[in-house]
């Protein structure tokens, strides 16, 4: 069995603004060490159920894992490849955000045999990423970046933000045009969603967040997409932007629903049509791998038909849309013999295009894929 296997690390300087992921703010690297001993306990456990599962990919998040030291972030790469069979040319990444990398860290990691950097950038404007919450000003992006290439990255990937508080349409062409004079080789473009529990989420509710309309974030997104396209990168997935041959292996696990195993806190898996997720609170988590067991709070087994809905709203996500010979391959039943209805009605809605091989989303789909991906939640 092939395997992506994405690390959590839930720690990092400071809480953004918009962030709802399973994060919390420290002080010292010091207050890292107990769940940095239990990531090795929870390695050696799957090491051990898994031991024929050959590792395709390893995906560092968070969370901010650079945060911890270049011995820290290589020791515990270096352990997995030790447990774990690994594939050829693995894809290793990590997300660093800018000023939490210097030169001796990112030589620890390419020692270790990470070959894939994700710089969460978010903007290129300094009051945009004040507004964000963000700890790291542009200067902060460039050097990191430059820092990067200097120590022999070839595949460094930019996170860029759009739709932001008070973000005009120009305001996002340059940052964009900034980020892409620097040459990287992948850019994620997201747009910001508001979620509960975040600052920007109550600023929000109170009325003191001044967002761009739909129209403007359109606007973004469709000019972005025709910019990047002019600048050499392959629009590959709705929010991603690759130079030839520096598509995200990592990421297509998930885009194609393939098997992957979630270490640390609330990180999830997908093994064999099971999904379950560990312990999102970092001392529950702790309590659980020191007891030797899997640090799992929830699971389920994934019925069939949701497993064809899920492979469809992955699939559409990217360029290539979705494989009718693929799904009977893997379902042992055509896809219109499912979902017929719905593919017919979004066809006709101009949001999908078929031809006798795939479906894919249109460009009028891609800025409504929320509304196409409902029609197959679930059958």
């Amino acid at each position: 069995m092939e395997l992506g296997l994405y690390l959590h690390l839930p720690f990092c300087k400071a809480k953004c603004f918009y962030c709802d992921f399973n994060s919390y703010p420290i002080k010292e690297e010091k207050e890292v060490l107990p769940y940095v001993s239990s990531l090795y306990r929870e390695i050696d456990l799957y090491a051990k159920k898994f031991k024929n599962a050959t590792l395709k990919t390893i995906y560092w998040g968070g969370g901010t894992p650079t945060i911890l030291s270049g011995n820290w972030i290589s020791n515990i790469i270096n352990f997995l490849k030790d447990n774990f069979n690994t594939a050829p040319n693995m894809e290793i990444t990590v997300e660093a955000n800018p000023g939490t990398i210097d030169k001796e860290k990112l030589d620890l990691l390419l020692k270790a045999g990470v070959n894939r950097l994700s710089l969460g950038a978010q903007s290129f404007n300094d009051y945009f990423l004040k507004r964000l919450g963000r700890i790291h000003t542009v200067p902060d992006i460039i050097s990191s970046y430059l820092q990067a290439r200097e120590s022999g990255f070839d595949n460094i990937n930019l996170d860029i933000m759009f739709a932001l508080p008070d973000q005009t349409l120009s305001d996002f062409q340059s940052s964009v045009k900034k980020a892409v004079a620097l040459k990287p080789d992948h850019l994620s473009l997201y747009n910001l969603t508001l979620e509960e529990g975040t600052e920007f989420f109550k600023s929000w509710e109170e009325g003191r967040l001044n967002l761009p309309d739909e129209e403007v974030e359109c606007a973004m997104y469709s000019w972005a997409i025709d910019f990047l396209k002019k600048n050499g990168f392959e629009h590959y997935e709705i929010s991603n932007f690759a130079r030839p041959s520096k598509r995200s292996l990592h990421n297509q696990i998930y885009w194609h629903n393939q098997p992957y195993l979630g270490i640390g806190a609330g990180a999830s898996s997908f093994i064999k049509g099971y999904r379950y997720m560990n312990f999102k609170d970092p001392q529950r988590y702790i309590q659980e791998v020191e007891r030797g067991k899997f640090p799992i709070e929830e699971g389920e087994k994934l019925p069939r038909r949701k497993r064809m809905g899920e492979t469809i709203i992955l699939g559409l996500r990217t360029k290539e849309g979705v494989s009718y010979r693929e799904f009977k391959d893997r379902f042992k039943i055509g896809m219109d013999k499912i979902f017929s209805s719905q593919i017919a009605q979004l066809v006709d809605s101009g949001l999908l295009k078929r031809d006798e091989d795939k479906i894919q989303l249109t460009p009028r789909g891609l800025f409504l894929a929320n509304y196409v991906f409902q029609e197959f939640v679930d059958g």
